[in-house]
């Protein structure tokens, strides 16, 4: 077997424990009904979720005791990466979580046979666009041989031309890498310094300031997201329609962004930009010709392996619940041509029917005047309120479950998330997944699923907190945290 290392950037290092929201199955399936991509699994307690290159396992975690009736497999190179995850998944009580050490790039269709069943959901978060064309070539083996008809892939990469701003500073960071001694924390303090100094100095083919302060700071936060993202001689982001047409070889057609908000021309672009985008749609497709107006750096995109429209027809019965509803009533989304918002009787109308309890798209858009399809991507985008994967709660085991894996989470990773850019996850059965959360709000949720009294003073003298912060934050998620988490 050849050395992993000929093949993928950073193989020998430790990535970062993060959860891909977009995962969640209710994002899945509203961001498909955008799309007017129909996508109706026969039984939602009983799919089975592949994700490549699962890293230290967490959104596999979180997505197994969210569901107990899925199979959820991990894949990953990294045995280091394969035993944590597997230690995670006993900690928690996951028995429906595995993992296996695989290469991609070695393994053909009747190896997979073998592994995996007939896979429903596949996910593929930042691998695509660091990786060789043999590993690319293995994916779509996979995906060939194991995605189910009808099924889907969610694939996060680094997308062009929004990327294209870094394929100068990308280069330069790997060379200083390989160069530099002291491993992963020699390497990060290497390439942060070379950074700092090209940013000093004015280099003409430098990413904008604000994107490359927001590197830097990245780089500073967590050394191995540093590594994995930069240092490697496979970093190549793609056009969308190349990408499109690789996983065609598998099947697979393109079903819509797991981002519909900020992948939305009439919200985001201004009125002469649209005519612009209108104008380079005949000659080219349409998601390459908005990638030349939108900022979508980084895009997560649904493939379809047998695409069906008349999503649209589900938007009006999805059920969204508050997360975090504001203190007025006003729902505010940021854009490309700034902040946007809706005020007025439509937004309290919206708000007040959150207030009371998980609702319909369908009758927050009679209550409102508005479309079902403009409410819910400002609900989202806002993150005032999520979709719901399953009306009715689970059995009280399954919350325990849920409150069980909420604690591993944090003991786990709770202290490394402190100092990295990246958030936990909260398990909620009702949303099919889990809740991006910071550590200080996922450790008030594990103190109040452990049976500590929701007032502020016994949660702060139980976390070592101050009384105004937990009041604050129990001001806030209070009623939200009821119709999720059953609290």
């Amino acid at each position: 077997m050849t050395d992993a290392r000929d093949r993928y950037g950073a193989a020998h290092l430790r990535y970062i424990a993060a959860y891909q929201e977009s995962a969640s199955p209710a994002r899945l399936h509203l961001a498909l009904a955008l799309a007017d991509t129909a996508w109706n699994p026969p039984d939602r307690d009983r799919l089975t979720v592949l994700d490549i290159g699962c890293g230290r396992g967490l959104t596999a975690c979180l997505l197994a005791a969210a569901n107990p009736g899925w199979d959820v497999i991990g894949l990953d190179l990294q045995p280091v990466h394969v035993a944590e995850a597997e230690e995670v998944a006993a900690e928690a009580g996951l028995a429906n979580a595995r993992f296996i050490e695989a290469d991609l790039a070695e393994l053909d269709a009747a190896a997979w046979e073998r592994l995996l069943p007939p896979v429903d959901v596949v996910i593929c978060h930042g691998v695509w666009t660091w990786v060789p064309d043999a590993v690319r070539e293995g994916i779509v083996r996979l995906l060939r041989a194991r995605l189910a008809p009808g099924g889907l892939l969610l694939v996060g990469y680094n997308a062009l031309p929004g990327y294209a701003d870094c394929i100068a500073l990308q280069r330069l960071l790997f060379e200083a890498s390989r160069r530099a001694s002291g491993g992963e924390a020699g390497q990060a303090a290497a390439g942060l310094a070379m950074l700092e100094h090209l940013r000093d100095m004015g280099c003409p083919y430098l990413p904008r300031r604000g994107v490359l302060e927001q590197i830097i700071a990245t780089a500073r936060e967590a050394p191995a997201y540093m590594a994995h993202e930069w240092f490697t001689p496979f970093w190549r982001p793609v056009f969308h329609a190349d990408l499109a047409r690789d996983l065609a070889a598998a099947g697979l057609e393109y079903g819509g962004t797991a981002r519909p908000g900020v992948s939305a021309p009439a919200l985001q672009l201004r009125a002469d930009q649209r005519a612009i985008l209108d104008g380079l749609v005949p000659s080219m497709t349409q998601e390459t010709a908005a990638d030349v107006l939108l900022e979508r750096r980084f895009r997560s995109d649904i493939f379809v392996r047998g695409r069906r429209t008349g999503g649209l027809t589900a938007l009006p019965g999805i059920v969204f619940a508050g997360i975090e509803l504001p203190p007025t009533p006003r729902i505010e989304v940021t854009t490309q041509r700034g902040p946007l918002a809706l005020e007025g009787p439509p937004a309290e109308a919206i708000l007040a029917a959150l207030a009371a309890g998980p609702v319909r798209l369908g009758d927050l858009a009679a209550r409102s005047g508005l479309s079902a399809a403009d409410i819910a991507v400002m609900l989202l985008d806002s993150r005032i309120a999520v979709p719901l994967w399953r009306d009715a709660p689970l059995h009280a085991a399954g919350h325990a479950r849920a409150a069980r894996c909420n604690a591993v989470m944090l003991r786990r990773f709770g202290g490394e998330s402190l100092a990295g850019p990246r958030p936990l996850g909260a398990v909620a059965p009702s949303l099919g997944g889990a809740i991006g959360v910071p550590v200080s709000t996922l450790s008030l949720l594990v103190a109040l699923q452990s049976g500590v009294p929701a007032e502020a003073d016994r949660l702060a003298a139980h976390l070592g907190r101050s009384v105004a912060e937990i009041d604050s934050l129990l001001t806030r998620h209070a009623g939200a945290w009821r119709d999720i988490f059953r609290l």
